[in-house]
């Protein structure tokens, strides 16, 4: 009896759908899949692969987002614990797939969340599929904190960037990491503007501004890449990070020292980390090159992964 592979898919937001890229060359090469955990995207596209979606399904609906499909996800609350409530994006992954329950899935599946409230890391293996998926996206800043049971929890890449431990605690021999999360540079190329004309929190101020044009166009001024400038003028006329800025890059600093410690801590057999250039974190309108960087590293990885599947 072979051992049992497992595929540990990580955070990354947007630069996640790289995954894509990464399923649809390890069927290529006939690289069986045993089990499936996931943190954050990666939980959530480990969940499509393992109900039985197809990589070509994935990647068409993927393909499809651009500025106003994205826009639709969005379901602005009061900004309290969060700016978007999420459910539109749990309709949307809901559409997807075929099954309500882990139990119905086709191949084994652990997600992994956060307590916001006490810090404990959480894996979810069992019950209400979308519940679970719900809470292993919830972008801390970003989504609101979702009610499970008496906790409240928050994206798992808090805690577990790329799910290593818990691949080996499902019981795999084998384990293919998948790291999506972008290294840290000194200068970062993930500058943005500030958002333009955001009103004040009045309630009635927030429903009037938030029509879909408004969205849409508030999407493109905080993703927006900063131009390139000559550096003298580029100190001097250097504003600060806005909100979103902040957030995604303290995320990003804390979760690749996090996954530094892991990856110390976890054997991985093999590990595919694409390279995204400019690709920032929300720029989900850009799937063809997340895609294309996924399959990329896959194939750079594929003596590994042959050995992995004949050993």
């Amino acid at each position: 009896m072979r051992p049992q592979i497992a595929l540990a898919l990580g955070g990354g937001a947007a630069r996640g759908l790289a995954h894509i890229g990464v399923l649809k060359v390890l069927e290529e090469e006939g690289i069986p899949v045993d089990l499936i955990a996931g943190t954050s995207i990666g939980a959530a596209l480990g969940a499509l692969y393992a109900a039985g979606v197809s990589v070509h399904r994935m990647e068409t609906v993927m393909r499809e987002l651009d500025w106003r499909a994205l826009a639709r996800l969005i379901d602005p609350t009061l900004p309290t614990s969060g700016l978007m409530d999420g459910k539109r994006v749990a309709i949307f992954l809901q559409e997807l797939l075929p099954v309500a329950t882990f139990e119905e899935l086709r191949i084994p599946l652990a997600i992994t969340a956060t307590d916001v409230q006490t810090g404990e890391a959480l894996i979810i293996r069992k019950g209400n599929l979308l519940e679970g998926l719900r809470a292993a996206i919830a972008f801390p800043g970003i989504f609101t904190p979702v009610p499970y049971g008496e906790r409240f929890l928050v994206d798992g890449g808090l805690i577990n960037p790329v799910p290593l431990d818990v691949a080996y605690q499902m019981g795999a021999a084998k384990v293919i990491g998948v790291c999506t999360i972008p290294r840290v540079e000194k200068l970062s190329t993930e500058a943005f503007f500030p958002p333009k004309d955001i009103p004040s929190a009045k309630p009635s101020r927030l429903r009037h501004f938030f029509t879909a044009a408004n969205i849409e166009n508030l999407l493109r001024d905080i993703w927006r890449p900063e131009p390139p400038v000559e550096e003298e003028t580029h100190q001097r006329n250097r504003k600060p990070p806005n909100i979103f800025s902040i957030c995604s890059r303290s995320v990003a600093i804390m979760e690749n020292r996090i996954n530094a410690l892991q990856m110390e801590r976890n054997h991985v057999d093999v590990l595919i980390r694409p390279d995204f250039k400019d690709l920032t974190m929300l720029e989900f309108h850009r799937a063809v090159e997340a895609i294309a960087a996924g399959e990329k590293a896959a194939r750079l990885a594929l003596p590994q992964l042959r050995a992995l599947r004949d050993a």
